[in-house]
C-alpha cells in the first residue's frame, strides 16, 4: 500500500488556521460575555438601585453560574458523556444569546411582580435579600451557560489530533487569553461605541447575533477525534491528578484575591476617574487587559510551574500593590497637567484618565493574572485524559472570584475600609508566598534572605496612610479645563486661611463622603459636601442655597395639596428643610448614601435646621427609584428630585420615560414633579431629550432657572399660580432659618419669577425638532451627557439663551 505524504508546511498551516479559528470563536465568546454583563448590570440597577449592590448581584450570579456550568461540564466530560464538544459549545453559545434577548424583554414584566414580595417598611436586609435573590435568579441561567464554555473549548483543544498532551496546556492558556482579549474589547467598545449607538437592548440583541455566529461556525468546523476521551468509570482514560487539592486551592485563592481587589479598585476608581459610565468601563478594561497580559506571560514563560514560581508571583504582586497603594492619593496631582488646546477632546481626556488607571492597576493585575493560567500549564494536566480537570479548576476559580467579591462588598469596604483592606491583602499575599516557599524545603539561609527584606518593607508600608483631602480632591471632575469654577470654592482657593477635611466616611454605598471646611480671615467659615470628590452642596447661601430652596418651593406653587412630599437626594438638607417649612404634613427622603446622611445631620444644621430630627420627616436609606416603585399609588403631592449630576452612572434611572410613568402613578391628583436639569456642560440636544422625555409622560411641563440651577416642573393640570398661593408660600419662606431679612425679596424673585419656559413654550421648543426619548432600554442620557465635562466654556449661558429663544413674548 502506498503511503500518502502530506507536506509538513501545509499540515502546519492547516493546524495553525484551525487553532486560530477556535481562538477567534472563544474571543467572540469573551466579547459577548462582557457586553452581556454590562447589559445585565444596567437592568439590575433598576431593581436594586445604582449602587455597588447592583454590581455585586451581577458578579454573584455570574460566578455562581460560571462555577455551576464548569462543574457540570467537568462531571459530564469525566463520565464520557460529551462526544461532540465543539457542537455542544456552539449550542450553548446560541442559548446564551437567546437568554440575553429574552432577559431584556422579560425584565420589566417580571420585576414588576417583585413589589408584592417587599414593602417600604421591610428592613434593609429583607429588601436586599429579596432583590438579590430575584436578580441573581434572572441572570443565573445565562451565566451557567457561559461557564460551560471554557471546559468545552479545553476538551476540543485537547482532543485535536495535531496536538499532543504537552501542548494542551499552552493551547488552553492561549484560549484563555483570547477570551480576555475579546472581553477587553467589549469593555471599551461597549461603553464608547455599542451602547451609545444601539442602547442596552440593542447590545443584548448583538449578543444574540454573536451566539448565532458561533453556533453556525461550530457546525462547519470539523469535530475533533475522540483521542484521549474519558470513558467513565469503566474506562482507563480518566487520568488521576497528582496534588489536585493544591491545584484547586491555588485556583480558588487566585480568584478570591483578584476579585476582592477588583471590588476595591472599582470602589476607589470614582475618586480617580469620576463616576461616569466611561470611568467604570475604563476600570473594567484595565483589569481585563491586566489579566490578558498575565495570560501572555504565563504562556510564554519557560519557568517550570512549581510552588517556588507561585511564591515569586505572590511576593512581587504584594510589592506592586504597595506601590499602587502609595499612588492612589498622590496620582491626583497628575490632573494638574494641561492638555494642549489642539489635542483636547473628549477622547484625549478620557484617554489620559485611562492611562492613569492603567498605570495604577495593570502591573499588579497582570502579575496576579498569571496565577490561573500557570495552573493550566501544570504538568499534572498534561497526562492523557486529564483535560476534564480544567472544568474543576474553572469551578474553583469561579468560587474564589465569588468569595472575593462577597468579601469585598460585605467585609473589606464596610468593616476595614479600602485603605486597610489593601494592606491586609498585601500581608496575606506575602504570607502565602512565604508558605509556598517554605513547602519547597529550601535551605534556611535562603528563606531568611528572601523573607527579612520583605518583612521590613511591609512593616514600613503599614505606617503609610492616604491624604484624605488629596484623595477626594475631585481633580478629575475639572480636568481638561484651564479655569476652575469660582463658586463654589474648592480646596486651595486664594483667601482661605486653612482648608481641611472635618468629616470623612467610606461606605460601599456612596463611596467616600467628605466635608471640607474653609476658614477665611475676613469671611465666615464655609463648608462643602463632597461625594468621591464631586461637589454636592455648601452652606454658602449665595452659592447654591437659593437654588436648593427653589427645588422645593417651585413645584409647591402648583400642587393642589400639602399632604405628603418626597425628596430624592438629601444633599445638605436645605431642600428638605424647605419642604418641611412650607407646611407639608409628611416629608419622605430617599437617600442611598449613609455618608451623606451623617454629614448633613452633623455639619449642615445651619442650613437644614436639624430637619432630620423632626417627627414628620422620615429618612429612608434607599435608592430613589426603588422608593418610588415600592410606594403605593397616589402617595405624594410633590416629588422633588435633586441628585448630584445627570452624567453620573445610574442617574439615567431617574430620567427615563419608565421612571416618569412610575412617578406619575405615585402622585396624587393635582400633584407636581420637580426634576433638576443640568444647564452647564451640556448641549441643546441633551436638554431637548430630557425635556421631551418628561413631556412624553406629563401633559404640562415648564422649565425654570433659579440660583444658577435648572429644573423642570411637570403636572397633569395647568400650572397657574394664584395670588393666594403666592402669598402663602412667601409667608412660609420667611420661616427658613438661614435667610436674612435683607435677602427675602431676592429669594421670592428666585422662586416666583424664575420661569424660563411655560408649558406652551416647551411645546413650541419640542415642535421645532424631533428629540429622542430616554428610556431604560437605550439609556441615552447616561452616555451622551458625560461627553461635555472637559469643555472650557461650560455652555450654561448659551443654553440659557437657546431656551429663552422659545419663551413666551411679553404681552
Amino acid at each position: 500500500m502506498a503511503t500518502i505524504l502530506v507536506p509538513t508546511a501545509n499540515l502546519t498551516s492547516r493546524r495553525t488556521a484551525s487553532l486560530m479559528v477556535l481562538l477567534g470563536l472563544y474571543a467572540l465568546t469573551g466579547f459577548s460575555g462582557v457586553l452581556a454583563e454590562q447589559g445585565f448590570e444596567k437592568y439590575i440597577a433598576l431593581l436594586v438601585g445604582a449602587t455597588v449592590f447592583s454590581s455585586a448581584i451581577v458578579i454573584f450570579a455570574y460566578f455562581l453560574g460560571f462555577g455551576l456550568g464548569a462543574w457540570g461540564i467537568a462531571a459530564l466530560t469525566r463520565r464520557g458523556r460529551i462526544r461532540r464538544p465543539l457542537v455542544t459549545y456552539g449550542v450553548l453559545e446560541l442559548l446564551v444569546g437567546a437568554s440575553c434577548v429574552a432577559f431584556t424583554y422579560g425584565f420589566h414584566p417580571l420585576s414588576s411582580h417583585l413589589v408584592q414580595f417587599q414593602s417600604l417598611d421591610d428592613s434593609a436586609l429583607e429588601k436586599f435579600a429579596v432583590r438579590f435573590a430575584f436578580g441573581a435568579i434572572l441572570i443565573l441561567p445565562s451565566a451557567a451557560l457561559m461557564g460551560a464554555s471554557f471546559p468545552l473549548i479545553a476538551q476540543v483543544l485537547a482532543q485535536a489530533p495535531e496536538r499532543d498532551n504537552k501542548q494542551s496546556g499552552s493551547s488552553w492558556v492561549a484560549a484563555y487569553g483570547a477570551n480576555l482579549l475579546g472581553a477587553s474589547a467589549a469593555a471599551l467598545g461597549g461603553a464608547y461605541a455599542i451602547l451609545p449607538a444601539i442602547g442596552v437592548r440593542g447590545a443584548m440583541w448583538l449578543c444574540g447575533g454573536i451566539g448565532v455566529v458561533v453556533f453556525a461556525i461550530s457546525l462547519i468546523l470539523p469535530e475533533p477525534t475522540s483521542r484521549n476521551v474519558a470513558r467513565g468509570t469503566g474506562g482507563a482514560a480518566v487520568a488521576s491528578i497528582d496534588g489536585k487539592a493544591l491545584l484547586l486551592a491555588t485556583a480558588l485563592l487566585s480568584g478570591l484575591v483578584f476579585f476582592a481587589l477588583e471590588v476595591l479598585w472599582t470602589h476607589l476608581i470614582a475618586t480617580l476617574l469620576g463616576a461616569s459610565v466611561y470611568a467604570f468601563a475604563s476600570m473594567l478594561a484595565v483589569v481585563l487587559i491586566g489579566l490578558f497580559l498575565g495570560s501572555l506571560r504565563a504562556g510564554r514563560t519557560t519557568e517550570p510551574v512549581s510552588l517556588a514560581a507561585f511564591s515569586k508571583v505572590l511576593g512581587w504582586s504584594a510589592l506592586l500593590l504597595i506601590v499602587q497603594f502609595r499612588l492612589w492619593d498622590y496620582i491626583q496631582i497628575a490632573f494638574l497637567t494641561q492638555i494642549p488646546e489642539w489635542m483636547k477632546s473628549f477622547y484625549t481626556v478620557e484617554g489620559f484618565k485611562f492611562l492613569l488607571a492603567a498605570l495604577l492597576i495593570v502591573p499588579s493585575a497582570a502579575l496576579l493574572g498569571t496565577l490561573y493560567p500557570m495552573l493550566l500549564r501544570h504538568p499534572a494536566l498534561s497526562r492523557p485524559g486529564a483535560f476534564y480537570f480544567v472544568g474543576y479548576l474553572n469551578m474553583a476559580n469561579s468560587a474564589g472570584c465569588l468569595a472575593g467579591a462577597i468579601l469585598g462588598v460585605f467585609f473589606f469596604i464596610p468593616v476595614l475600609g479600602s485603605e486597610w483592606s489593601i494592606k491586609v491583602i498585601v500581608v496575606a499575599l506575602a504570607l502565602t508566598g512565604a508558605l509556598f516557599l517554605w513547602r519547597e524545603q529550601l535551605p534556611r539561609n535562603v528563606l531568611l534572605k528572601t523573607l527579612i527584606p520583605g518583612v521590613l518593607l511591609f512593616g514600613y508600608a503599614m505606617t503609610w496612610h492616604w491624604d484624605h483631602l488629596l484623595l477626594t480632591s475631585g481633580q478629575n471632575t475639572y480636568f481638561g479645563k484651564p479655569d476652575k469654577p469660582a463658586a463654589p470654592p474648592k480646596p486651595g482657593d486664594e483667601g482661605a486661611k486653612s482648608v481641611g477635611v472635618v468629616f470623612f466616611e467610606e461606605h460601599a454605598q456612596g463611596g467616600f463622603t467628605t466635608v471640607v471646611q474653609l476658614d477665611y480671615a475676613t469671611l465666615p467659615t464655609k463648608r462643602m459636601l463632597l461625594s468621591n470628590g464631586k461637589f454636592e452642596g455648601t452652606d454658602d447661601l449665595e452659592s447654591q442655597g437659593f437654588a436648593q430652596i427653589a427645588f422645593a418651593s417651585i413645584p409647591s406653587q402648583f400642587t393642589q395639596d400639602f399632604g405628603r412630599a418626597l425628596q430624592i437626594g438629601l444633599g445638605t438638607g436645605q431642600s428638605v428643610h424647605t419642604l418641611a417649612r412650607l407646611g407639608f404634613g409628611a416629608v419622605d427622603i430617599a437617600e442611598y448614601a449613609p455618608g451623606i446622611v451623617h454629614a448633613s445631620s452633623r455639619w449642615f444644621q445651619n442650613v437644614n435646621g436639624n430637619v432630620l430630627a423632626e417627627p414628620n420627616v422620615r429618612l429612608r436609606l434607599e435608592d430613589g427609584r426603588n422608593f418610588v416603585q415600592l410606594a403605593p399609588a397616589h402617595s405624594f403631592d410633590v416629588i422633588s428630585i435633586e441628585i448630584t449630576s445627570v452624567w453620573f452612572a445610574g442617574a439615567t434611572n431617574l430620567y427615563s420615560r419608565e421612571f416618569y410613568e412610575m412617578a406619575k402613578s405615585r402622585l396624587k391628583r393635582g400633584g407636581a414633579l420637580q426634576q433638576w436639569v443640568q444647564f452647564h456642560h451640556t448641549q441643546p440636544r441633551e436638554l431637548g431629550v430630557q425635556i421631551a422625555t418628561l413631556r412624553s409622560v406629563f401633559r404640562y411641563v415648564s422649565v425654570w432657572s433659579s440660583g444658577g440651577q435648572g429644573m423642570m416642573v411637570a403636572t397633569d393640570h395647568p400650572q397657574e399660580l394664584t395670588a393666594a398661593r403666592r402669598a402663602y408660600l412667601a409667608q412660609r419662606l420667611t420661616s427658613l432659618s438661614n435667610i436674612p431679612e435683607s435677602r427675602q425679596t431676592f429669594l421670592e424673585a428666585q422662586v416666583f419669577d424664575s420661569r424660563l419656559l411655560s408649558p406652551a413654550a416647551v411645546d413650541r421648543l419640542l415642535g421645532q425638532a424631533a428629540y429622542g426619548i430616554n428610556t431604560d432600554h437605550n439609556r441615552w442620557i447616561e452616555y451622551a451627557t458625560p461627553r461635555y465635562n472637559w469643555i472650557d466654556d461650560d455652555g450654561g449661558a448659551a443654553n440659557l439663551a437657546w431656551l429663552k429663544s422659545f419663551a413666551d413674548l411679553p404681552r
